[in-house]
């Protein structure tokens, strides 16, 4: 087999084959990183001599740092034609010479070294230049609210004791409430209000007065809303028939009874006022609680008395906000826009995420939308923030897609597909320098998968089960603790506070720099979200990325789980173990199935200098009466002199 260098300087090529000092340093190699696609690298320091070491000395003295010529190598075939194996430009900054030799590097410039070299800066871009032309109808999720009140004392005594007069049965009384605690997680839907201690007289022949009943709760939304209302205290009585009334008031100020407790002309008598009712609230109606002075023949005072609060004016309802429309990108977008910069603004790199013809397998990547945490609170300019690394750890982590880097092309796909029950290539028995060993860089005790745990003001974050999982593989050798986290986040109340901020265009949030993404189909020149079977939450109908959640990233990477492990057991979670999708529990095990491969590494060298056509099948070793299967881990070749190419195999298995 014929080795050719030849240099390439100004449009002119020149055969540097005999003049190439360090021919045995020449190495080409194939890599496999992070059990994805391989790349290839190779030697990138070249030592000349004669007419070369003169050719370039040349180049440079003439054009000094704009000096420019590209290395080339190839083989020639046994039809005695030369094949090009590699080529890269050469580095002229670091250019060295004595009296008889130079030596310069390589330049690789190779996407596979530009994405190296720049993966992991973050870059920011206006969300208007990325944006898909449809936004998301964001139709928000339904949300817990809950406020109390306190009926305070007007004495230094732990009761709480009213007068009152009874006369001619118009006389009413507020109760005086005062708001203790009030979370109300969603906006443009009610007010809540202090109500004094005060008497309100109903003039003869006049029903004004109905209008002027002070409220402590009001519909203020467009929709009816449902609400609990929960009070419990003893009532003591002394002196003439009155009443307790809790009432609601529509637009026009008619009274409809929910509560009424008649206090009976006897002295002293003690009630139990035992509110608890659900109530259905139009638009405009409002909510009043008042003690009511009975008619009486001669009139009087009235004393009554409250104690034993076990349970103080209490609302709790569940609503949804209003819905919004949000900038979202696709994310073969922002892949690309990636790119673009990590190849210094210019064009000529494309990003691809190719998705198997199988819809039901991957509805989650399908429908995936990247949403800018700007984006949801509405700001104007609002960005994005991300490097190619969270990028690409979120395919992985998510969906089980890696990267297939190539000249031009950076692909997203399956794992699986880079690790296909195929022979490539069979080596046979034919191998020296055997060694099979374990990668215990590959067994783990222990797997979290899912995201970073937030922390939110609001009770409603309880129910959040988008945060991580532990589980214990069932091995004792190690302590090692394999992470599968997105830097991408999936959580719906994360989603919903930022959406409540809208409108707050002067506050910063901790998680404006966040990415979020969700699920969602194009419905109406609207996306909408896709909401999935769940139960353990709020609001299983409102729901949304469900497929989301870290049982089903366990799903979409259980063959490359599956080398180190069996089953996966649950330990505990940072958020809502309860929820369960289509009956099945987080808490279940996951049982992963087949495996891509295993955690052993298999070491070998041949004389077979054929490089494999296709690399996603496994190399085939005959030793011992074994049989071993492995995908290439790496693998290299050097081109001075015909040495023996050296493997390293992923093993899939052993027979």
């Amino acid at each position: 087999m014929y080795y050719r260098c030849e240099l390439l300087v100004n449009g002119m090529a020149y055969d540097a084959t005999n003049e190439l000092v360090n021919w045995a340093d020449v190495e080409m190699s194939f890599k496999r990183g992070d059990y994805d696609g391989v790349v290839r690298s190779f030697s990138t320091k070249f030592e000349f001599a004669n007419g070369a070491f003169s050719l370039l000395l040349k180049e440079y003295l003439e054009q000094y740092l704009n000096s420019s010529a590209t290395i080339v190598f190839y083989i020639r075939n046994n039809s005695w034609l030369l094949n090009e194996k590699f080529r890269c430009a050469l580095d002229f900054s670091t250019f060295t010479y004595s009296n008889t030799t130079c030596e310069i590097n390589a330049v690789d410039n190779s996407l596979a070294s530009l994405i190296k070299s720049k993966k992991g800066t973050q870059y920011e871009y206006p969300v208007s230049e990325l944006k898909d032309s449809t936004p998301l109808y964001y139709d928000r999720l339904e949300m817990t609210s809950h406020i109390e009140w306190l009926i305070p004392s007007q004495s230094d005594s732990s009761d709480i004791v009213y007068e009152f007069t009874a006369s001619n049965g118009k006389d009413f009384y507020m109760v005086p409430l005062y708001i203790k605690t009030s979370e109300i997680a969603t906006k443009n839907i009610i007010e809540v209000y202090d109500v004094e201690y005060e008497k309100i007289t109903e003039k003869e022949n006049e029903l004004s007065v109905k209008n002027k009943f002070p409220y402590f709760f009001d519909n203020i939304s467009a929709r009816p809303l449902t609400v609990s209302v929960k009070c419990k205290f003893d009532i003591a009585h002394r002196l003439f028939v009155s009443e307790l009334v809790l009432h609601k008031i529509d637009k026009s100020g008619n009274h409809t009874n929910v509560y009424n407790l008649s206090l009976p002309d006897r002295n002293p008598t003690v009630h139990t006022v035992d509110i608890d009712k659900t109530v259905t609230l139009e638009p405009g109606e409002k909510l009043s609680l008042f003690f009511h002075a009975v008619k009486t023949t001669t009139g009087g005072n009235v004393t009554v008395t409250l104690s034993n609060m076990t349970i103080p004016m209490t609302i709790e309802f569940i609503a949804r906000d209003k819905p919004i429309d949000v900038d979202v990108i696709k994310p073969v977008t922002l892949l690309n826009r990636l790119l673009r910069s990590i190849n210094n603004d210019k064009d000529g790199v494309i990003g691809e995420i190719a998705v198997p013809d199988n819809p039901n397998l991957y509805i989650g990547i399908n429908n995936a939308l990247i949403v800018p945490a700007e984006s949801i609170r509405g700001l104007e300019k609002a960005k994005v923030y991300t490097s190619y690394t969270k990028f690409a750890n979120w395919m992985s982590a998510v969906f089980g897609f890696v990267p297939v880097i190539g000249e031009n092309k950076v692909t997203f796909v399956p794992r699986d597909t880079l690790f296909q029950d195929k022979e490539v290539k069979d080596l046979g028995d034919a191998v020296t320098d055997f060694s099979y060993n374990v990668d215990s860089s590959m067994v783990y005790s222990r797997v979290k998968v899912g995201y970073d745990k937030q922390d939110y003001d609001s009770v409603n974050g309880r129910d959040e089960f988008h945060f991580t999982n532990e589980y214990t593989t069932g091995i004792t050798l190690t302590d090692n603790v394999f992470e599968m986290i997105s830097p991408y986040r999936a959580d719906v109340y994360g989603i919903e506070f930022l959406a409540a901020k809208q409108g707050e265009k002067t506050t910063d949030s901790d998680s404006d720099n966040d990415v979020f993404f969700v699920g969602a189909l194009l419905s109406d020149s609207k996306y909408k979200l896709i909401r999935w079977n769940v139960s353990g939450v709020i609001s299983p109908s409102t729901m949304f990325n469900v497929m989301y959640a870290p049982f089903y990233m366990i799903d979409a990477n259980k063959g490359f789980l599956a080398a180190f492990a069996q089953t996966l057991n649950f330990a505990s979670s940072d958020g809502n173990s309860d929820v369960s999708f289509n009956g099945e529990s987080v808490k279940d095990d996951f049982v992963l199935g087949s495996r891509l491969f295993s955690v052993g590494e298999l070491s070998v060298e041949t004389g077979d200098l054929e490089t494999p056509s296709d690399l996603s099948g496994y190399i085939r070793v005959e030793k011992n009466g074994h049989i071993y299967k492995g995908y290439v881990k790496s693998v290299s070749y050097n081109y001075g002199r015909p040495e023996a190419v050296k493997y390293i195999l992923i093993v899939k298995d052993v027979n």
